[in-house]
């Protein structure tokens, strides 16, 4: 809790660079939110505080070096990785993931109760701080959920401390209280409050949540608590109702996540870098060896690599379109070996292109929840309730990529897993796709325990105790509050 302590101000009043308009401006000194937050144009500068710590989480070495490696679509090239073999202890507890969410809860809940307090002087104004208070809700939703699926129980902060010393002492909050206290009611305000796609508000400010973003991650939530009835209800309002406004899916998968096509008509959320105005991402550097060796990214950091056996499920099936915007492969000139590189998010695979952007970064955004998503999910969902429905939405995805439909006899959990892994690679899916459908320990543990031919070894002679699973509740804040105990396993 040691972020939380010293976040209760707003020492985060940083405008990144999303769209043209929003979060364009160098940073701003931290204010006492009673001086500073007198009208909507003050509460929104607040409001990037929430978004901000978003550019980290999703750059290099973020959030998605930890799913992937855990997922079977990713590895850590040529070495060994605990979260990647599932041999974790107490130091593998990813501390910077803990820290960058309490930044957003804490930040979050500044500015809600800012909001609460406000009372503003015209319906105009009113309508604003709404949408911004909805924004901070989805926000603080999102972070928990992420917490929650990466760590279980954690610590519930939903106030503002204006006591540093009251932010210790809150112990670990059940899991399913988190959902039904904070995760579900938070993104149930969203989608009140918000604005939808292509409101003239939001017109220039694509990187700010919507009612779509509401519903998206509202239905990922219910699958991920097994309720398929309201994941459905709730998909239901996005696709068929378009209660958060037109989504339709890319004509050219290729092109959905180039920096020309930001906040395309795809995008549900996305978080936006700008290398203009100071904020690029570093995504790329994650490449792995091969970078250094192939395409001069000096800075590269070997994040992860593809699996061999997700290279063998895109051949198998024939689904080339897709493996050639997902996956590349190098040989890698010190050890004699190939090793498969992701190329989402990447610029293009060459050696003056990327040597170009090796220090400066790129304007490359991380698209967090798209429409083919919402898709596959709402497929999901009326899987077993509605089968004949369900593939439609599934053949919608797979005919942009000249995929051949499928038959309602095909229609399975494995079956969906395969289309969503082929569709969303590399896109941080897959690894919580794989827990909360039941599958992690069964798919993980059989790559793990097959002999990785292009690395010429073999990672587990066991299958994954069902406790590796989440990761522990980081050592340094357990000695900070002893009302935090440890994940069993730990």
């Amino acid at each position: 809790m040691k972020k939380i302590c010293y976040l209760i101000v707003f020492t985060m009043l940083i405008l990144s660079g999303c769209s043209e308009s929003f979060l364009d401006t160098q940073p701003e000194d931290a204010l006492a939110p009673g001086i500073f937050f007198k009208t909507p144009a003050d509460i929104k500068t607040g409001l990037v505080a929430v978004y901000k710590p978003l550019q980290t989480i999703y750059n290099q070495g973020g959030v998605l070096t930890i799913v992937e490696n855990m997922s079977d679509d990713g590895t850590q090239p040529f070495a060994v990785s605990a979260f990647n073999n599932f041999y974790k202890d107490n130091t593998n507890s990813a501390v910077a993931m803990w820290t960058n969410y309490y930044k957003m809860i804490v930040n979050a809940n500044n500015i809600i109760d800012i909001i609460d307090k406000f009372v503003p002087k015209t319906d105009a104004d009113a309508a604003l701080v709404k949408a911004y208070r909805g924004e901070a809700c989805f926000l603080r939703a999102f972070a928990y959920f992420n917490l929650v699926r990466l760590y279980g129980d954690v610590p519930k902060v939903v106030k503002p401390f204006t006591d540093p010393n009251t932010a210790f002492g809150v112990g670990r909050t059940p899991v399913s209280n988190l959902y039904s206290e904070v995760i579900i009611p938070d993104l149930e305000s969203a989608i009140a409050d918000c604005y939808k796609k292509g409101d003239a508000a939001i017109t220039s400010e694509g990187a700010r949540v919507t009612k779509g973003t509401a519903l998206t991650i509202l239905a990922e939530v219910y699958l991920t608590l097994h309720d398929n009835t309201n994941a459905a209800a709730t998909l239901k309002r996005l696709i068929v109702d378009k209660e958060g406004g037109t989504y339709t899916l890319m004509s050219d998968y290729a092109k959905i996540w180039l920096p020309a096509n930001k906040f395309n008509t795809e995008s549900i959320f996305e978080v936006n870098f700008n290398v203009a105005a100071g904020f690029p991402s570093y995504y790329f550097r994650n490449m792995s060896s091969v970078g250094p060796n192939v395409y001069k990214v000096t800075t590269s950091s070997c994040q992860y690599a593809g699996c061999k056996n997700l290279m063998d499920e895109f051949v198998a099936y024939q689904d080339w379109k897709r493996y050639d915007v997902s996956l590349d492969s190098g040989w890698h000139a010190m050890n004699n070996l190939i090793t498969p590189i992701p190329l989402k998010n990447m610029p293009p695979l060459d050696v003056a292109t990327l040597k170009n952007y090796n220090n400066v970064g790129t304007d490359y955004n991380f698209m967090i929840s798209r429409y083919a998503d919402a898709l596959l999910m709402y497929a999901e969902a009326l899987m077993t309730t509605d089968p004949g429905t369900a593939v439609t939405y599934i053949n919608q995805v797979r005919a942009r990529v000249n995929m051949a439909p499928i038959a309602v006899g095909d229609l399975n959990i494995d079956r969906i897993l395969h289309e969503r892994r082929m569709e969303l690679t590399f896109e941080g899916h897959r690894y919580f796709d794989l827990v909360r459908t039941g599958k992690a320990i069964e798919y993980i543990s059989s790559d793990l325990m097959s002999n990785v031919d292009y690395e010429k070894r073999i990672f587990r002679s066991e299958p994954i105790p069902e406790y590796q699973l989440i990761l522990p509740i980081p050592v340094t804040e357990i000695e900070k509050d002893q009302t935090l105990t440890q994940n069993p396993g730990y």
